[in-house]
């Protein structure tokens, strides 16, 4: 792992949350953009699963 994926997993991990409450109530759609792929690149698969539970919701409620 490099030092770059590292700073990346450990950022996502100690965030999780802010960026996930970000995605669900943000209302800049490059700064959700962001949240998301900070998730997908370097979260764990219950993150995503969350994400993807997210997406759903967003979906129906449109």
């Amino acid at each position: 792992m490099t030092a770059k994926s590292t700073d990346g997993d450990q950022f996502v991990q100690e965030n999780k949350d802010t960026l996930v409450r970000i995605l669900k109530h943000g209302d800049d759609e490059f700064v959700r953009a962001l949240a998301l792929s900070a998730l997908v690149r370097y979260g764990s698969e219950p993150t995503l699963h969350d994400v993807e539970s997210e997406i759903e919701r967003a979906k129906e409620e449109v």
